[in-house]
């Protein structure tokens, strides 16, 4: 067989390991191929500015069969994302939904500490309904208290700031009296001076590899999926806490994904399974990643992970969704029978008693004239006619800028609007569909304040934000009053 071709075949078929490749092809010796396998996937690595202990740059392999898996799951992810930005808060299915989910993240949190709990205790904890709580289930409710915390920062940068306030909530201190460690771990792996295979970084390296991964979050090129992923590899990589770490890791590759861009449901994926789950295999697939320091290993280990993960919330909400339906089918079916038949009844009934009382006919006409002294303020009184001249006003002034929505939007239809112009629009931002799918009414005026409000931002991202919905043609920037002023632009 042609080199070329074992090196798509280890690479395309299968991202093989050197220690895989020898196996299948039962050699000892395959230097040669291993290094066609090496030059084939160099075509298509990309290095990141995350670096190991060592100072070496981990890369990512992006071949056509991870770039295509890495892509799937991306679209999975943006099914899911539409279909809970869909859920109404008004009605409770959105609380339904992200309280299902979260309690599935305490089972397994519970399950890493042998904690034995029930699932309406656990609702009762999510629901704030637990008065006392043991000291046993405290890792419980630090955990909901730290996902609350990234829900509260969506806005604000992934920084030492945000992590070292994560950290606290994680362990329940309110001030933090020690950050990161100031001891090795003892573990004999690290103190190999040949080939070494750390279980934690060195702790004079941790401040120094902990900044690199916050300005790899920040500015790193590559996807938000892909920093989830490698923020959660590097933090059990590095273990920067004398405990926690495993909890951390997640709690940061959480806040990474709705960071960027799938925003609380980044926070509902039940990840969390992961401290149970695996961990054999995470062991093997992390020392390879230290030996070659391609992460490409871990990141198929963890995209059909999450893969699976987005399967499962949409089973929730496909079964979910048939059962309301049986709910209304079973309601409209019954609803309309007694509805129907009362209403003859009683309008048979009045015409009976008007018909035997002829005599009242007489005592009209000795009211006929009081009838003639009252036109003059019968006549006076249609000013109604004010009434009926601000009713259609105001209808007409309610249109908004989408030809196909209704004037008055309720926040799912908001949301499908915001959706709409996402996927007709790439050059729009996920704020700025936001902003625009409520704010899109003919006839206002809206401001940066009311943007930096809606969206929770700071005040220079809601100027950028309404700034680049004029360049877009979203709206038109007047002024009004020494200030700006912004007007939504009608659009097909």
């Amino acid at each position: 067989m042609a080199s070329n071709d074992l090196a798509i075949r280890f690479t395309e078929t299968k991202y093989a390991t050197r220690s895989e490749v020898s196996k299948d092809l039962k050699m000892s010796l395959i230097d040669n191929i291993w290094s066609n396998i090496l030059s084939y996937r160099s075509a298509f690595n990309q290095y990141l500015t995350l670096r190991s202990v060592d100072r070496n740059s981990l890369l990512v392999c992006f071949c056509p069969t991870v770039a295509n898996s890495v892509n799937e799951l991306e679209g999975k992810i943006l099914r899911v994302l539409r279909e809970y930005m869909r859920m109404s808060p008004l009605t409770g299915d959105a609380k339904h939904f992200e309280d299902a989910w979260m309690i599935k993240s305490l089972e397994y949190v519970a399950a890493k500490y042998d904690l034995d709990v029930t699932e309406p205790y656990l609702r009762s904890l999510v629901q704030g309904d637990v008065r006392e709580i043991s000291s046993s289930h405290r890792v419980l409710l630090n955990y909901m208290n730290a996902l609350a915390f990234i829900k509260s920062k969506f806005s604000s940068p992934i920084d030492i700031d945000f992590f070292a306030e994560l950290y606290a909530k994680a362990i329940g201190e309110a001030e933090l009296t020690s950050f990161y460690r100031t001891e090795n771990d003892k573990n004999a792996f690290n103190r190999v001076l040949i080939d070494p295979v750390y279980t934690s970084a060195p702790a004079n390296l941790i401040e120094t590899l902990m900044s690199e991964l916050f300005a790899f979050i920040q500015n790193g090129k590559t996807s938000g999926l892909l920093k989830g992923i490698a923020t959660y590899y590097y933090i059990n990589y590095v273990r920067p806490f004398p405990s926690y770490n495993d909890e951390v890791a997640l709690l940061m590759t959480k806040a990474v994904f709705a960071h960027t861009g799938m925003s609380e449901l980044g926070l509902l994926l039940p990840l969390e399974s992961l401290l149970n789950d695996k961990q054999d295999v995470l062991a093997k697939i992390t020392l390879e990643v230290q030996k070659t320091n391609d992460l490409t290993y871990f990141v198929n280990f963890m995209v059909p992970y999450i893969d699976e993960k987005c399967d499962r919330i949409l089973d929730y909400i496909a079964n979910r969704s048939s059962e309301e339906m049986k709910s209304d089918y079973y309601r409209l079916e019954e609803a309309p029978a007694p509805i129907v038949q009362p209403e003859p009844k009683a309008v048979v009934q009045p015409e009976a008693t008007l018909l035997v009382e002829p005599e009242k006919a007489v005592y009209v006409t000795e009211v006929a004239p009081v009838k003639q002294e009252e036109p003059a303020k019968v006549i006076e009184k249609p000013e109604v006619r004010v009434l009926e001249k601000e009713e259609p006003r105001e209808v007409m002034v309610e249109k908004i800028a989408v030809s196909y929505i209704p004037p008055v939007l309720d926040e799912k239809q908001a949301a499908r609007l915001e959706e709409h112009l996402l996927e007709l629009d790439p050059s729009l931002k996920r704020n700025e569909a936001k902003f625009y799918a409520r704010h899109c009414t003919l006839g206002k005026k809206y401001t940066i304040a009311q943007c930096k409000k809606s969206l929770g931002c700071a005040y220079e991202t809601a100027r950028t934000t309404m700034e680049h919905l004029v360049e877009l043609g979203y709206y038109r920037k007047e002024m009004v009053k020494n200030k700006h002023v912004y007007s939504p632009i009608p659009r097909d």
